[in-house]
């Protein structure tokens, strides 16, 4: 599965629209902050998970079974714990 993060904004957005030329919604998995924001991506059969980059916990279990992962940057400045960025690592490698 491949994953973004900041899949609700503008850059996300354009990503998994030319994203589904290629690969099946079902491959899809949009990591998102607030789940209502993306009703219309569950409706075209894409995976919506909550995560944010400041819960470790939350951003593990959305990364489950992603084997590739576009992280998208917040647009709010934020400190990233270390322990968040490490985590995040393996995922680079993959891609």
């Amino acid at each position: 599965m491949i994953a973004i993060t900041g899949a609700t904004g503008q850059l996300g957005h354009y990503v998994i629209k030319s994203l589904m030329k290629t690969v099946p919604a079902s491959q899809i998995v949009a990591i998102v902050r607030n789940p209502a924001k993306a009703q219309a991506l569950t409706a075209q059969g894409i995976t919506v998970r909550q995560a944010d980059y400041g819960d470790e916990a939350a951003l593990t279990s959305a990364l489950q079974g992603v084997e590739k992962l576009l992280l998208i940057s917040s647009s709010e400045v934020v400190n990233v714990p270390r322990s968040i960025v490490m985590l995040l690592m393996p995922q680079r490698r993959l891609a």
